[in-house]
């Protein structure tokens, strides 16, 4: 019982920020799509939570809420698609 609150407290303990690792041809694909997403449907639509890419054809999808993927499927984050919009 006390090794699960010992645990418990680490992970409320850890910072809020996870480093992502994720291919750039992936993240090259999830900014095409945000990029047809913002000059399209930006202001009817609410701001996503990332965006699924299938990675054997490289299709993506915007994710609201829920975040189940396929085993061929990777999450990109808004905040790494907003930040490697800067560098």
């Amino acid at each position: 019982m006390t090794y699960a609150a010992q645990r418990l407290e680490q992970i409320e303990r850890q910072p809020e920020t996870v480093a992502y690792k994720v291919d750039p041809m992936i993240v090259r694909a999830a900014k095409q799509i945000y990029r047809y997403y913002a000059d399209s449907y930006a202001a009817q639509l609410p701001r996503p939570m990332g965006i699924a890419i299938n990675r054997l054809d490289m299709t993506g999808k915007l994710i609201y809420s829920q975040l189940i993927l396929l085993p061929q499927e990777s999450f990109v984050p808004m905040e790494l698609i907003e930040l490697s919009d800067y560098h």
